[in-house]
């Protein structure tokens, strides 16, 4: 499982760097570091291991500031986004 995990996180991280994000302590469960990502689609984020954190280097500290939006939420907006960019490139 750790592994599935691992791979998330190198596929979030690579979000995190095309958007603006940051990592917060989320107060109700403080040993997983969550990275916040806002998007055009609006904010997503995921909770991390900290053995996944190294990844994350680029990415800076902040407050925790998330929207409340449900994991049905993140995505429904990450496969807007999916399809808007797509549609961009499709139309170049």
């Amino acid at each position: 499982m750790d592994d599935l995990y691992r791979e998330r996180a190198h596929l979030v991280a690579h979000l995190a760097a095309l958007y603006p994000s940051h990592i917060g302590v989320d107060p109700a469960e403080p040993d997983w570091p969550v990275v916040y990502v806002d998007t055009g689609a609006g904010q997503l984020s995921w909770h991390l291991s900290t053995a996944d954190l190294p990844l994350f280097a680029h990415v800076p500290r902040g407050d925790a500031d998330w929207d409340g939006h449900t994991t049905e939420q993140k995505y429904a907006r990450l496969d807007n986004l999916t399809r808007t960019i797509a549609a961009r490139g499709a139309a170049a």
